[in-house]
């Protein structure tokens, strides 16, 4: 399984348009950094992150940028030692 770490919102538009390799089914994907804003359910490309089976948001940036109340909880959170234990454990990992 490869390991997708996403960095902005600008790039679930890439997503979105199917335009990044991405496999729904057995690809993991992080959010990070300003891609954590996807995660508000209002947010417009909220549904389509809920779409993958594998999907997580790395919770400290969630809290560095104040929007812990505004999460959808249906959402996986992992922290820093998580996300190292993905980058251990996926290969090959691309940043987007």
């Amino acid at each position: 399984m490869m390991l997708h770490i996403l960095t902005s919102t600008d790039n679930l538009q890439s997503l979105h348009n199917k335009e990044l390799p991405v496999n729904n089914e057995n690809d993991v994907i992080i959010f990070t950094q300003d891609s954590v804003y996807a995660a508000i359910k209002d947010h417009k490309d909220h549904s389509l992150i809920l779409s993958f089976k594998h999907c997580y948001f790395l919770q400290e940036d969630i809290e560095a940028r104040g929007l812990t109340k505004l999460i959808d909880d249906k959402i996986q959170r992992v922290n820093y030692s998580a996300f190292v234990s993905l980058t251990q454990d996926h290969f090959p990992i691309v940043t987007w």
